[in-house]
């Protein structure tokens, strides 16, 4: 297949490439299944994981004698007969599933398994909550007054606690196989990200009293900059998520160790 993906953003890897090396550089750890590539037919971007998401291992069948072939070829199109090659694949779909043994939430939209999902804590809006906490005291004391202050107390400290929910649950933290993430926003979202392989500082935030009630904040840090660049902010086991991207980038480290 004549190359036609370049890889943005990507100095060591500049010049045109196949499906079937982007695969192979995927699965040496090379470069992220998130990762932008241009496509110089059709002048379109798309991520590694969406382009070689149709690529499979070549097939040997029983008996048939052993000939050099590519290492990989294209699936057949969808609605052709694909026979028994549908059980075939989806066994080697569950060994790269199982490689680390890692327990996972699920997959993005690009195939990375997602290892930790997180909004910040309640406890992150406290004096939207002390607001909400005065404005109901003035509701009962305004019902002294008659119905009519009762019904605004309570429609305003409603409105603040609508505020803090959409404020808590449109900011995602992410944890996936290749990147640490923070999405935010309601209509329009905006992200922030660092690759895992590429973190050098993690740092771990607690107050006093946030400590003794199980949250802290998280900063994720790079060599490419010296300051903050992902930070996960009011979470619950703190320390654990920190733990958890060091291992993630150990088995990096030992699957890319293996491969050289």
């Amino acid at each position: 297949m004549a190359a036609r993906y370049q890889l943005q953003d990507h100095a060591d890897f500049s010049d045109l490439l196949t499906r079937e090396d982007l695969y192979v550089l995927n699965q040496r750890g090379s470069v992220g299944r998130g990762e932008m590539c241009l496509d110089y037919l059709t002048g379109r971007m798309h991520t590694v994981g969406e382009i070689i998401s149709s690529v499979r291992r070549a097939r040997v069948a029983d008996g048939e004698a052993r000939v050099e072939r590519p290492a990989y070829v294209e699936v057949i199109p969808e609605g052709l007969d694909l026979g028994g090659d549908e059980e075939e694949d989806e066994d080697w779909e569950d060994e790269e599933e199982e490689d680390d043994g890692l327990p996972h939430l699920g997959f993005t939209s690009t195939g990375e398994r997602i290892f930790y999902h997180a909004h910040p804590s309640w406890l992150r809006y406290g004096r939207a909550w002390l607001l909400c906490a005065l404005l109901t005291v003035g509701a009962a004391l305004g019902s002294i007054q008659g119905v009519i202050f009762l019904a605004a107390g309570a429609a305003a400290a409603f409105g603040v606690l609508l505020v803090v929910a959409v404020a808590r649950f449109s900011r995602d933290y992410y944890i996936t196989e290749e990147r640490v993430e923070c999405l935010w926003g309601v209509i329009g979202r905006s992200s922030k990200e660092v690759r895992i392989r590429d973190i050098r500082s993690i740092d771990v935030r607690e107050s006093w009293v946030t400590g003794m009630l199980g949250l802290g904040c998280v900063d994720f840090s790079s060599a490419a900059n010296a300051g903050i660049e992902v930070s996960f902010e009011m979470i619950r086991s703190s320390h654990r998520v920190k733990e958890l991207v060091r291992l993630l980038q150990r088995l990096q480290d030992e699957v890319n160790g293996g491969r050289d």
